[in-house]
């Protein structure tokens, strides 16, 4: 660490000099004899950590310099010098240019060194403070951005995740089940129950089992199947020691629906997709075929999920297209004992 640096301002070169040769042991000294060559030297040289100044000098006072020091440059401590009883410049270099301190001349060497050190103690603790100040704002500021884009997160969880469209679409075939076949009417009624209960019951979770995230998309799957029938499959291969490792909630939901809302599904283009475990990621793949109307997508639900990883994971999903397959990766998370605690 380098000496501390301190401008001494004065008309006068052999106080200059004096002033330099006394204290060029303990700290790097900048000298000027007026305000402008000052305020250059200022500007020159950010690292100043205390400026003395002589009062009285020709064009520019000391507490002149001072006013125009203070509002450019804020931070060094600034201390002014004299030989007179000037009660008044001193009450306005208190005033106005904001001094640290009031020297009278002749000064003593040792006495001097005293002030200085204690100046520059007291710029070290101002610096500081400043520090530990901006970084608790900083980290404030990041703790609300996290808070508010948490609070976002489940918001458009339960927003988008389970849409309109799907309720809709489940109960128009549910109106044609009850005339057509009320066992199976009836079993409906209870896999749409368990997917809202879900929703509702797990939305502000922060992370889930596979065991719970697995039966929910099964569920969901039964509800689709009533629509499109055997033209859409679901094979799931996930090793029994890996079901206690976890998902945000829904995961695999928004990833199913983003595979049924934007692929043909057809006898002659049936869809199928899989469930698997790659590495420390769980996989869902299926095979690609757009559908040729344009569906609406927002992007929402994907984007909320890399969101909701960003909180849980240093690792984040990918989403892509492997030749005719789409694939979406999501990094699978450690059961911890209070899920719920965490962000």
């Amino acid at each position: 660490m380098g000496k501390p640096q301190i401008l001494y301002v004065d008309d006068e070169r052999h106080n200059l000099v004096s002033f330099k040769a006394s204290f060029r042991q303990f700290y790097q000294i900048y000298t000027a004899q007026e305000g402008e060559e000052a305020l250059s030297l200022l500007e020159e040289n950010p690292g100043i950590s205390l400026i003395i100044s002589d009062q009285r000098m020709p064009r520019m006072t000391g507490v002149e310099m001072f006013e125009r020091v203070v509002d450019r440059f804020p931070d060094p401590i600034r201390m002014i010098m004299t030989g007179y009883s000037d009660i008044e410049a001193v009450i306005r270099a208190i005033n106005h240019g904001r001094v640290y301190y009031y020297i009278t001349k002749p000064w003593k060497r040792e006495e001097l060194k005293l002030v200085l050190d204690n100046a520059l103690e007291a710029f070290r603790l101002k610096t500081e403070n400043r520090d530990l100040t901006e970084e608790r704002n900083s980290l404030l500021l990041e703790a609300e951005k996290q808070a508010k884009a948490q609070l976002q997160s489940q918001f458009e969880t339960l927003k988008n995740q389970v849409n309109p469209h799907f309720l809709f679409n489940s109960l128009n075939v549910l109106m044609t089940l009850v005339h057509d076949d009320p066992d199976l009417a009836e079993a409906f009624i209870a896999k749409l129950t368990k997917v809202y209960r879900y929703v509702l019951e797990l939305k502000d979770k922060a992370m889930v089992s596979l065991t719970e995230e697995l039966d929910f998309v099964q569920n969901y799957i039964f509800l689709q199947q009533i629509r499109f029938g055997n033209n859409l499959r679901l094979y799931s291969e996930v090793p029994p020691q890996k079901l206690s490792e976890c998902l945000p909630p829904l995961t695999l939901q928004l990833l199913v629906e983003n595979a049924v809302k934007h692929n043909i599904i057809s006898r002659q283009q049936p869809l199928t997709i899989e469930l698997y475990i790659e590495d420390d990621f769980f996989v869902v793949k299926n095979n690609f075929q757009k559908r040729e109307e344009r569906i609406p997508s927002t992007g929402i639900g994907l984007a909320n999920l890399k969101a909701r990883y960003a909180f849980l994971s240093n690792q984040q999903p990918a989403f892509y297209l492997d030749n005719d397959h789409y694939i979406a990766k999501v990094p699978l998370l450690p059961r911890v004992t209070n899920p719920d605690a965490m962000p």
